[in-house]
């Protein structure tokens, strides 16, 4: 299934509520980063979460971005099994 990764710029305690309910099986990076798996495109994660739209959460600000597969770093295994699995998904 798609990864899409959450970034805000500051946390905000609404969205990230939003997130959750919204995606449960997220990976959260840190209180400001979050790995989702949807199939829907990014513009339709950010108004379900209140990053965009008629329903956009006040004061919120951050981005959604598609991942293409490619990753590289030095992160808790935790991260990488999330991201095996998801890859898995269908």
């Amino acid at each position: 299934m798609p990864i899409h990764i959450v970034l805000l710029t500051q946390p905000n305690d609404e969205v990230v509520a939003r997130i959750r309910k919204a995606y449960p099986d997220l990976h959260e990076v840190t209180a400001t980063c979050f790995l989702v798996q949807s199939k829907q495109i990014t513009q339709d994660i950010a108004i379900k979460i209140g990053l965009k739209g008629e329903a956009r959460v006040e004061g919120a600000v951050g981005v959604v971005f598609r991942l293409n597969g490619a990753y590289s770093g030095y992160a808790a295994r935790a991260l990488w099994e999330w991201l095996g699995q998801a890859e898995e998904a269908e």
